[in-house]
């Protein structure tokens, strides 16, 4: 099954190729150095840097530590300008390239799938050829989920269960030079099973348009109710 979470334009294709022919060394050192220039460290150091000064830590096929954590490798760096003389392509593959990594990168960081669906979308919507260059792609991926799916599991989020309401009736003024012209405001407030207290003020009409949606809301909650019990009691479910 195949997911639409990217779109591989011509240049996208272009760039693809390149990939697929570096080393991969080469390679791994290219997807490093893209990644940190994404992140808000990264864009930080390039900010108070001049583009040729940016250094960039290779890694290898062998050694898996430092693709877990690449900024920490003892391995030497390169500048933006020796990265170009490293990848040996023209200036426009090179920009290419680059351009490539950061559309990938930014478009799997936009979503939550299994590893092994985008290991396989990798190998045959994006046609790379390695299976170690698309290992790495993913080791980085779920290095980089990881911490967002640990805090989606903490305790904070463990149940959203609301399990209080209460209301109260405000009165805004809308300045000291018009302290008759006073707006009732109703707030909903609201308390989750974490303990999160949520508060909601409105006014009048928001608050008859909220009282719509719930309507709505439970019109269809009845209807769906009602054809799971027509289906139950159907002759064929007896």
């Amino acid at each position: 099954m195949s997911i639409n979470w990217i779109k591989i334009t011509e240049r996208a294709r272009e760039g693809i190729k390149i990939i697929n022919a570096l080393p991969y060394e080469t390679f791994t050192t290219v997807l490093f150095y893209t990644h940190r220039q994404m992140s808000p460290s990264g864009a930080t150091a390039s900010a108070t840097s001049s583009t040729v000064g940016t250094s960039v830590t290779t890694a290898g096929r062998v050694d898996s530590s430092n693709e877990e954590n690449p900024t920490s490798s003892t391995e030497p760096e390169y500048t933006l300008e020796e990265l170009e003389r490293l990848v040996g392509v023209p200036r426009q593959d090179f920009l290419l390239l680059i351009k490539t990594f950061s559309y990938i990168l930014r478009r799997i960081s936009t979503f939550i799938i299994k590893p092994s669906l985008l290991q396989r979308e990798l190998r045959e919507k994006l046609q790379l050829e390695d299976e170690a260059k698309i290992d790495a792609i993913l080791r980085l991926w779920v290095r980089e989920t990881t911490p967002i799916m640990n805090n989606l599991a903490s305790k904070r989020y463990e149940s959203n269960v609301i399990e209080d309401v209460a209301w109260k009736l405000n009165m805004e003024i809308s300045s000291h030079c018009q302290q008759r012209e006073k707006t009732p405001l109703a707030v909903l407030q609201m308390k989750t099973a974490v303990g999160e207290d949520i508060n909601i003020e409105m006014t009048q009409p928001e608050l008859m348009e909220l009282y719509n949606q719930f309507e709505s809301i439970q019109g269809e909650l009845d209807a769906m109710l009602a054809m799971k019990a027509s289906g139950a009691t159907a002759p064929g479910n007896q």
